[in-house]
């Protein structure tokens, strides 16, 4: 539709027209995946449980049966984010907050990791828990978001990281917000058979798009 804002992904523009049908697609291929993986929800805030790290093969984390009792056995001392996290909140500069907590969180696994755990196991995982705070970080996501990821860590240099996947994504979140992409995109996903993608978060159908 003329006069659409763009969805912005790593520097590369879709219409909503196009990022509807990349949508399209990902159902297409993907089949019940949504309904598996995405849509039973978070559960209990301060709990994970075996079921949600099994639903993570859906998306192919390829997580064990022991790596799964690893993550639900280090999960019980683990602090979570607040439940209602979301990564555009999360701002990097900002020290005790919400980028904070998400980061703790996260390096509580990474210290600990069993052989064969990494980035993406973990960050599927903690998407589950926190589907609008925790980006998907898989093999694909973080070759998309490279040059991105770079820019964003100069941008942040206190932080010591030559690579910042969140605060790149997060910069892409809040420029589809803004510009109204992401609201418009769900208006049209909502008068579709797709009806039910409108109930991810707006991190999640971004995720989605980057696979598209």
């Amino acid at each position: 539709m003329t006069g659409d804002p763009f969805i912005v992904i790593a520097g590369r523009k879709l219409t909503v027209d196009e990022a509807a049908k990349r949508i399209c697609l990902y159902q297409r291929q993907t089949k019940n995946t949504v309904d598996k993986y995405d849509l039973p929800g978070p559960g209990d805030p301060s709990k994970l449980t075996l079921e949600e790290v099994v639903r993570t093969r859906i998306v192919k984390s390829r997580i064990s049966n022991l790596e799964a009792a690893w993550f639900v056995e280090t999960a019980k001392k683990v602090r979570w984010p607040p439940p209602q996290a979301d990564l555009r909140d999360a701002d990097p500069a900002v020290r005790g907050g919400l980028y904070d907590d998400m980061n703790a969180c996260y390096q509580y696994f990474w210290e600990k990791r069993q052989p064969g755990v990494g980035i993406g196991k973990i960050s599927k995982v903690l998407y589950v828990k926190q589907p609008a705070a925790y980006p998907i970080l898989d093999s694909r996501v973080t070759a998309f978001y490279r040059d991105a990821a770079k820019r964003a860590a100069a941008d942040y240099p206190a932080l010591g990281h030559k690579k910042l996947f969140w605060a790149a994504i997060r910069a892409d979140l809040i420029a589809n917000t803004d510009s109204d992409a992401l609201r418009k995109l769900r208006a049209r996903l909502n008068s579709s058979e797709l009806e039910r993608y409108t109930r991810l978060t707006d991190l999640r159908l971004m995720d989605i798009l980057t696979w598209g």
